[in-house]
C-alpha cells in the first residue's frame, strides 16, 4: 500500500513538474551574447561574452545555449563546438533560481570580414531530465575584422614617389575664393586683382593675395576579379591590405584619397565607391567598408564599372591594385596611359611573367607571392 501511494505521489509530482516546465521553463530567462569590441584588426583577438540569467524561482538543471558564427572566427579554448564552414557552439548551463552566469570566450580573428551571430537556440530540460524544450530567440551581435596593413619597402618607396609628385604640383593654381591678404601692386599683377578700396585709402595701388588651390589627390582602384581556374583569394586579400595601407599613409600625409573596388558589400550588395576623402579620422570607417567586401559574392566587371570614370579623371595620380592580368584590364590601362601617369601594383606578378605587356612594365610594381 505504501509503495502504491508513493508511486502515485511520484507520478503526480512528475506530471505537475512537466506542466510547470512546459509553461514556465523559458519565462524570465535572459540570454545575451555580445562581442567585446566593435572592430579589431585581422590577426588580433577579441572576447565574446555570454550572459545567461534565470530570474524566476523555477530551476533549470540543464540549459543548452546554441549559436553559430563564421568558421573564420577561431575560439581559442575550443572544447564544445563543431566547425565546418560555420562554427557551431553548444554551451551547457545549470541555472538555479535567480542566478546569473557570465562566460567569456577568447576569439582569434585571422581573416578580414564582417561576422555576426544572428540567433540563439535554447534547449531546456525538466527536473527529471526526461524531455527537452526548445526555443529560438532573435538577437544580433557582429564584429568588423579590419584588413591588415600590407607594408613592404617597395610600397614605401612607391608612396614616396607618388606623394613627392603630388606635392610638387599642389601649388599650380590660385583659388579666387581663398583670400590671404593685401600687398603692393607690381607690374606683373593683373588689373582684376587690384583692391580699389585699399588703394584709395593708401593713395597707392594694392592687390589682393590669394592662396593656392590644393589639388593633391590620389585615386586608388582595387580590382578583385577572379577569372582563374584556381581561386586567388590570397592575392585578392593582399590587394585589399595594400589598399588599406596606401589609404592610411596618404591620408596621414594630408593627401586626399578616392577609393574604388569592384568587390561587393556583404550588407548593401553594392561595389565600393568612396569619393575624395581628406579626413584621417575616417580611417576606421574606410577600413570597415573594406572589411564588408565579401569575395564569395563575386565581383562586378572592373572595366565596365570604372572605365568611364577613369577617362574623365581629374586628379593627379592613379594607383591600380590588381592581381588580375587579363587582356581586357591591360587594354584599359593602355588607353588610360595616354591621359595620365599611373602605378599598377600587381600581387603575384614576377619578372618572368610573360603575360604582362611591355608598354606597361614601366608603370608596374610587382609583389611576388614569396613576400
Amino acid at each position: 500500500m505504501v509503495i502504491a501511494v508513493a508511486g502515485m505521489i511520484a507520478g503526480i509530482m512528475f506530471l505537475v513538474q512537466m506542466v510547470l516546465y512546459d509553461k514556465l521553463w523559458n519565462r524570465s530567462m535572459d540570454v545575451r551574447i555580445k562581442f567585446q569590441d566593435d572592430s579589431v584588426s585581422a590577426g588580433n583577438e577579441t572576447v565574446l561574452t555570454e550572459v545567461v540569467e534565470n530570474c524566476k524561482w523555477l530551476p533549470l538543471p540543464a540549459l543548452k545555449v546554441k549559436f553559430q558564427c563564421s568558421g573564420d572566427l577561431k575560439f581559442v579554448a575550443d572544447g564544445s563546438s563543431k566547425v565546418t564552414d560555420m562554427y557551431y557552439r553548444n554551451d551547457l548551463f545549470c541555472m538555479m533560481p535567480f542566478r546569473r552566469i557570465t562566460r567569456s570566450h577568447k576569439i582569434r580573428c585571422p581573416k578580414r570580414g564582417y561576422f555576426g551571430i544572428r540567433g540563439i537556440d535554447l534547449v531546456g530540460a525538466d527536473l527529471f531530465m526526461t524531455r527537452e524544450m526548445v526555443e529560438s530567440r532573435p538577437g544580433e551581435t557582429h564584429i568588423y575584422v579590419l584588413p591588415s596593413l600590407y607594408e613592404t619597402e617597395e610600397l614605401k618607396s612607391a608612396f614616396q614617389i607618388i606623394s613627392g609628385e603630388i606635392l610638387s604640383k599642389r601649388h599650380l593654381l590660385t583659388d579666387p575664393f581663398a583670400y590671404r591678404g593685401i600687398r603692393e601692386y607690381t607690374s606683373f599683377d593683373e588689373a582684376k586683382t587690384v583692391n580699389w578700396k585699399a588703394s584709395a585709402k593708401s593713395d597707392e595701388l594694392k592687390v589682393n593675395v590669394y592662396d593656392y588651390t590644393s589639388i593633391s589627390t590620389v585615386e586608388i582602384y582595387i580590382n578583385l576579379a577572379d577569372r582563374r581556374i584556381v581561386r586567388q583569394d590570397e592575392r585578392n586579400e593582399r590587394s585589399i591590405s595594400i589598399g588599406a595601407y596606401l589609404t592610411k599613409v596618404f591620408l596621414e600625409s594630408g593627401i586626399g584619397v578616392s577609393l574604388y573596388a569592384n568587390g561587393k558589400d556583404c550588407i548593401h550588395k553594392n561595389i565600393l565607391c568612396m569619393e575624395e576623402n581628406r579626413d584621417k579620422d575616417q580611417l576606421e570607417h574606410i577600413f570597415r567598408m573594406l572589411a564588408r567586401m565579401d569575395l564569395s559574392l563575386g565581383t562586378e566587371a572592373f572595366v565596365a564599372c570604372f572605365e568611364e570614370r577613369l577617362m574623365r579623371f581629374t586628379g593627379q595620380m592613379t594607383v591600380f591594385i590588381s592581381p588580375d592580368r587579363q587582356v581586357e584590364f591591360q587594354d584599359m590601362l593602355c588607353r588610360f596611359d595616354q591621359k595620365r601617369p599611373f602605378l599598377w601594383i600587381c600581387p603575384g606578378a614576377e619578372a618572368k611573367d610573360a603575360d604582362i605587356r611591355k608598354e606597361l612594365l614601366s608603370s608596374l610594381l610587382m609583389i611576388p607571392d614569396s613576400y
